[in-house]
């Protein structure tokens, strides 16, 4: 007659994880969705496809406007340890650049102070734009959204904007920059050359 222990328990064998597979994406209809910060889908998941195909080749940078440019140059070089690549100021019809011994205390006194400072750091890069104290408080602190585009689409984009009659603050042959409905002002050149011409508020 076997005997037949109290207490104890055979071993059971491991089951080996369940691998869960990656989280399905947002719009596919499943019930765990991705946050939607820092997502890439790519554009055979979207779930609506414009009617047309422009071609945005990259961000090329971000206007802010600041009360003190000379501190806003210092935070933005030190914080992200970006270079000073120009400061400028408008010369008549022309931005005129300051040369690379501009000193922001002499500046004060003679009243020689540049209006925009552009900063880069690889791919990210910053216009600051000379606000005043004032009209910090009175506008946006975003001054406008810089893309470089393709011929095509600035040709296509310029004229969406005219005629639905957006406001329209530069129209050049390689640069057009328009604010949209909702306050943004979008920066659009076909070439890095546009950017300093085109850095104003």
């Amino acid at each position: 007659m076997a005997q037949r222990s109290e207490g104890r328990h055979e071993p059971r064998a491991m089951e080996a994880p369940v691998e869960s597979g990656p989280p399905e994406p947002v719009g596919t209809g499943g019930e765990r969705t991705l946050l939607p910060y820092g997502v890439t889908l790519s554009s055979s998941m979207a779930v609506l496809h414009p009617e047309r195909t422009l071609e945005f080749l990259g961000f090329d940078h971000l206007a802010i406007r600041v009360a003190d440019v000379r501190r806003a140059e210092s935070f933005y070089h030190e914080f992200f340890e970006m270079d000073v690549v120009l400061r400028a100021r408008r010369f008549e019809d022309n931005w005129e650049v300051l040369p690379s011994t501009f000193d922001y205390i002499e500046g004060l006194t003679s009243g020689y102070y540049p209006e925009i400072v552009q900063l880069r750091n690889g791919a990210l890069a910053l216009v600051l734009i000379n606000g005043g104290r004032g009209a910090v408080l009175a506008e946006p602190r975003l001054g406008h959204v810089g893309l470089r585009v393709s011929p095509e689409t600035l040709t296509a984009l310029r004229g969406i904007a005219l005629v639905r009659n957006f406001a329209v603050e530069e129209d050049a042959r390689t640069a057009f920059r328009f604010t949209d409905p909702y306050g943004i002002t979008w920066h659009l050149t076909t070439g890095s050359d546009g950017n300093q011409a085109g850095a104003s508020s």
